[in-house]
């Protein structure tokens, strides 16, 4: 029952997550107008906005105008309800829970928004801050240290990208959006684990790369987003991170 419930609150703020993503890099207000085709601007009755549900029942299309409804909305809806459900496995009932599982629906707001507008929102990172600061606050002043060389250092990295692939391609190679993702996510997770977290950000985007690359859906002068590759390492961090770690320390050194 436990699972059911955190499963369904999970949906529901999927389905504001939809929201964010779409009105936030708007400037629009996330409560007004209420929800609507943006199509015929019908307004969407509480039957039509249960989420995976009425995207089901009305066969993806709206019931006014018949115009199709993006498949990202369900993909949100269950992708948040799935963030959540990890963190409680991972959190159990604790107050990590609500923490990192929203903290995790904030890393799927940021990815969407940079994939449609190539931008990460100042607002956005300074609120990814929080959770570094509720492990500081609440009881784990010891990580301060960590804290801190993770968000100089991962910073730092990212800079230095930044700066040398200008040079070298003779073009903006990151934007610097990212270099402040970085610092929050070093901030939020500390030096160790934000550095397997960056790792694998740049693992899953050459991977996606050496798949999408040859069969022509991106080619080598488009700018894509790293932004959504961040989100992935950030939250692999957050539920594996030190558990990779331990393993590379005790399978390579022998510690």
């Amino acid at each position: 029952m436990i699972s059911f419930f955190v499963i369904l609150f999970g949906l529901l703020i999927g389905s504001f997550i939809n929201v964010v993503i779409y009105r936030y890099p708007r400037s629009e207000s996330l409560a007004f107008p209420p929800s609507h085709c943006p199509a015929c601007d019908h307004p969407i009755k509480p039957w039509e906005n249960i989420p995976l549900i009425s995207y089901l029942f009305l066969k993806g299309k709206c019931s006014s105008c018949k115009s199709s409804i993006s498949w990202r909305y369900p993909v949100v809806e269950a992708l948040t309800s799935f963030i959540f459900y990890l963190s409680y496995l991972k959190f159990g009932l604790t107050w990590d829970l609500p923490v990192f599982a929203l903290f995790g629906a904030l890393l799927i707001a940021i990815a969407f928004i940079d994939i449609d507008h190539l931008i990460i929102p100042d607002s956005m990172i300074i609120i990814g801050f929080l959770p570094g600061f509720y492990l500081w606050l609440g009881g784990n002043s010891h990580i301060l240290t960590s804290q801190f060389f993770g968000f100089v250092g991962l910073g730092g990295i990212f800079l230095a990208i930044r700066y040398f692939g200008e040079i070298a391609f003779k073009k903006e190679a990151m934007g610097f959006g990212d270099v402040k993702f970085a610092a929050m996510a070093g901030w939020v997770l500390g030096w160790d684990v934000g550095l397997v977290s960056m790792f694998l950000a740049f693992l899953s985007a050459t991977l996606l790369f050496a798949v999408l690359l040859p069969t022509g859906v991106i080619t080598r002068k488009q700018q894509v987003p790293f932004g959504p590759f961040i989100c992935i390492g950030i939250w692999l961090g957050v539920l594996g991170g030190r558990e990779i770690i331990d393993w590379y320390l005790t399978f390579f050194l022998g510690v």
